[in-house]
This record gives C-alpha cells, sequence and structure tokens, in this order.
C-alpha cells in the first residue's frame, strides 16, 4: 500500500526537532489558558476608546451662537449634550464595576455581546444630532430606544459575565438569575414609559434621562451582591 505523503512520519524527525515542537504546544496551550484574561483587557479598552469617542462626537455637533438670537439654542444644544454625556458615562461606570468585579474571564460570547453594546451606543450621537436639530416627540422617542436596548445588551454582559465567575455556585448562580429578572423587568417597565412620555412630552422625558443615569451613578448598586 502506498503510504499518504500528507502524513508525516515524526520518528523521521531529531530529538531537537521534537523538543522544539514539544515547546510551541506549551507555548500554544498557555496561551490558551491567558487568552480570556487578555481578551478582559481589550474590551476594557475598546470600550474606553469608543465611548471617549462617542463622547467627542457628540461635543462637536454643538454650533457656537454666533448672534444672540441663537444663544437660547446654543444653551439648549449644551443641556442636550450633558444628558447624553452623563448617559454613556453612567455606562462606562457600570461596566467599569463589572470587569472588575466579577467578569474576570470573559468568553467570546460577552465579546460579542459587548460590541453589540458599543454599536448601539454609537448611534447615540445621531440620536442627540437628531434631538439638537428638532427637539421633537418622535426625535426624543428613539433617543429613548436606542437607550433602553443598550441598558438590555448591558445587562446581558453583566449576567453572563457573573454567572461564569459563579458557576461551580448553584446558589449564587440562583442568586444572579432572580437579580437579572428584577433589573431587566424594572428597566423595561421604566424605559417604555419614558418612550410613551416622550411621544406627550419630549422635554420632561429628556429631564428624566439626564436624572436616571445621575441617580445609578450616586447611588450605586451593592457590589457585594454580585450583581
Amino acid at each position: 500500500m502506498p503510504r499518504n505523503p500528507r502524513k508525516h512520519n515524526f520518528n523521521q524527525f531529531s530529538d531537537q526537532e521534537k523538543d522544539k515542537l514539544k515547546n510551541v504546544k506549551k507555548e500554544l496551550a498557555e496561551a490558551q489558558k491567558k487568552e480570556p484574561e487578555s481578551l478582559r483587557e481589550h474590551l476594557q479598552a475598546f470600550n474606553d476608546g469608543v465611548m471617549a469617542i462617542i463622547i467627542t462626537i457628540i461635543v462637536l455637533e454643538i454650533q457656537p451662537a454666533l448672534h444672540e438670537i441663537h444663544y437660547q439654542q446654543f444653551i439648549s444644544n449644551i443641556a442636550v449634550f450633558l444628558i447624553t454625556f452623563f448617559i454613556v458615562a453612567d455606562f462606562w461606570y457600570d461596566l467599569h464595576l463589572s470587569f472588575s468585579y466579577y467578569i474576570f474571564k470573559p468568553s467570546k460570547a460577552i465579546a460579542i455581546l459587548d460590541f453589540f453594546f458599543l454599536a448601539d451606543l454609537s448611534l447615540l450621537p445621531v440620536m442627540t444630532k437628531w434631538i439638537m436639530a428638532e427637539n421633537s416627540s418622535f426625535a426624543v422617542a428613539n433617543f429613548g430606544i436606542v437607550f433602553l436596548i443598550a441598558k438590555i445588551l448591558e445587562y446581558l454582559i453583566q449576567y453572563f459575565g457573573a454567572k461564569n465567575t459563579a458557576r461551580y455556585s448553584q446558589i449564587m448562580r440562583i442568586i444572579i438569575s432572580r437579580s437579572f429578572i428584577r433589573k431587566m423587568t424594572v428597566t423595561l417597565f421604566l424605559n417604555v414609559v419614558l418612550i410613551i412620555l416622550s411621544l406627550f412630552n419630549a422635554k420632561l422625558a429628556m429631564i428624566l434621562y439626564l436624572i436616571v443615569p445621575v441617580i445609578s451613578f450616586l447611588f450605586p448598586v451593592k457590589r457585594n451582591k454580585i450583581m
């Protein structure tokens, strides 16, 4: 039977070459063990960079008041910018706490959720520009939808990250699941109310969108409960 030329007979290699192959396999195995920790660092850096760019883009949308007649619009645009700024800052702070306290070895699923989260958050400059150009109920409602999607994705990142860290504790997994369901239910209810409110009173809805991240930042959830 003819020998398959694609198959290598490793017995033909010298002991030195075999040792090199073992070292390469060992290095690959070590790299695979460290890959989740490396992914964690890269995700944190990626989050920081994207959110910094988002805030920069938003502030560049503010047009200076060239005449006194435009000054009121100028102040209004600054107010809209500050609302979006605090929302993005609150998202950044929540993710910072998540990666600091319990997302130590993020999986590929968490990375994908993080990418979708950042993609959705990147729409905030568009929504903010829309509100600056036309402070209508429809514009604020769409702003609220983008905010709601980002919040859901943030909770999913926290949920899968915490569940992976506590995978050996059934009690902790139950606590995490109940906390996730409770937070998701409250978030969906409040944001649906805000979106409906924005259709009737856009200015009040924008004020409430500012209050939410400020309260979240000043009174954060205790992290000794994992989530």
